[in-house]
């Protein structure tokens, strides 16, 4: 409840500070802040070792793979169509694509999932990064025409992009942060203690500072700038797309500790980090690419602490 609480307080005061000043401008140092003090942590427990258990654990990792990068991505595009928005379309086509999140190894922890499973599968979804940036920078070039021409207006003086550059998140995200981690438990073990018992506030501090941060951008406040029906027509399409995601983690999951570590993979969406790709991406879709992703916070931040006292109760 803390967490939820700390990430909405986030939300309300970056946007307030944004519409305040006008909003802040990007900065690529938030994509190193989140790759050095949220991922980097969670590899000091990785070893290269831990990748030859996957084969015991196939039948949830093909779960992971299929229910996620098809069945949602399919579920994400038919309703990104039918809004009929471009912008919604790409957003919720974004979210399918990434899996997890930064919040994901605390819901699996308190649920009493298999929490060496949750790791791997969040450690496979992030390797799977490239490919996913790879696809997701050729959707607007495939779905134009299917969609009217985006409402750009406003969003030429947010940020003027060159797209988005699919092997930045993988190395920011993955390859630095493993490194780092390797250099750690070599030559700093008192960091790597002590970021071991202050693991639970580091992730909190910096997940307040990177939201706050996020929400502070001028790319943000074009929430601002958008209709009541587009606002209301996102809301819907990203409650809509959720819907099919818990929908999909309950039916095809039960109450063994393996199925509850891939439920919460399937039932959360790494918001965090499509708010950066969004940033590279809105002079392409629109405002209302955004929204999507905003509203997804709190659909998922709300419904996270009712699904967790339900698998605990289901189980005890």
């Amino acid at each position: 409840m803390q967490q939820i609480t700390l990430v909405v307080v986030a939300i309300i005061l970056g946007l307030g500070f944004g519409r305040l000043t006008g909003g802040a401008e990007f900065s690529t140092l938030v994509c190193v802040a989140a790759g050095v003090f949220l991922v980097t942590p969670s590899l000091f427990k990785f070893k290269l070792s831990d990748l030859t258990s996957i084969k015991n654990h196939m039948p949830s990792v093909r779960k992971n793979l299929w229910i996620n990068y098809l069945l949602l991505a399919a579920g994400a595009l038919a309703i990104g169509y039918a809004s009929q928005d471009i912008g919604i379309a790409a957003a919720l086509f974004l979210l399918a694509l990434l899996p997890g999140g930064g919040m994901v190894m605390m819901w699996i922890k308190q649920s009493g999932a298999n929490v060496k499973l949750g790791f791997m599968i969040f450690m496979l979804n992030l390797i799977l990064l490239l490919p996913v940036t790879l696809i997701f920078s050729q959707f607007q070039a495939i779905a134009d025409p299917f969609f009217p021409e985006p409402n750009l207006n406003g969003v030429g003086h947010v940020m003027s992009s060159e797209g988005i550059m699919p092997l930045a998140p993988f190395v920011i995200l993955i390859v630095i942060p493993f490194l780092l981690s390797r250099i750690a438990l070599k030559f700093f073990p008192p960091l790597v203690e002590f970021t071991g018992r202050h693991q639970q506030l580091i992730s909190r501090v910096t997940m307040f500072g990177i939201v706050f941060y996020l929400f502070s951008l001028a790319t943000s406040q074009l929430l601002f700038d958008v209709s009541l029906f587009d606002l209301a027509k996102a809301f819907v399409a990203t409650g809509a797309f959720y819907g099919v995601a818990i929908g999909a983690a309950m039916y095809f999951s039960d109450d063994s500790a393996n199925d509850r570590a891939v439920f919460w993979h399937i039932a959360t969406r790494y918001i965090t980090l499509a708010l950066i790709i969004a940033v590279f991406s809105v002079d392409s879709y629109g405002a209302s690419f955004i929204l999507p992703i905003m509203i997804a916070y709190f659909i998922q931040m709300g419904s996270a602490g009712f699904l967790s006292k339900r698998q605990i109760n289901r189980v005890g």
